[in-house]
């Protein structure tokens, strides 16, 4: 099994096609729709990298960001925001994200994506 991956993303079917994606590739997932829940899952240090939804109800996905990479115990874990907001690279560099995907995604794309931040090799990665 590889590394852990926490989806926050509160649209269930959208959720349910990146658990199954990365599930097929090998993760373990954590899947949850709002971000008490994932604030909470984080403190357990568990999380390999963090597929994030920006339109979340409630708390929304930038500001989640925020508090993740503004976290020194949380910070080195890469973010990767899922949305699809037309300003993603403006929104990404505002809050501090790894990276981004657009939706919708091709399957191959988000894969090789994830697998590239989630291998924990920051040397390789291109944004």
């Amino acid at each position: 099994m590889r590394e852990k991956i926490l989806v926050i993303e509160d649209e269930p079917i959208i959720g349910e096609m990146m658990c199954i994606l990365l599930e097929m590739e090998g993760y373990k997932v954590i899947s949850l729709g709002d971000t008490g829940m994932a604030r909470r899952k984080l403190e357990s240090n568990e999380v390999a990298l963090v597929m994030l939804d920006l339109n979340l109800s409630g708390e929304g996905g930038q500001s989640m960001c925020r508090y993740i990479k503004s976290n020194p115990d949380l910070q080195h874990i890469p973010v990767i925001l899922v949305s699809a907001n037309t300003d993603l690279a403006k929104i990404k560099d505002e809050c501090g994200a790894d990276d981004y995907i657009a939706k919708p995604f091709e399957l191959n794309d988000f894969v090789k994506k994830v697998n590239q931040f989630a291998a924990g090799d920051r040397a390789n990665r291109i944004s």
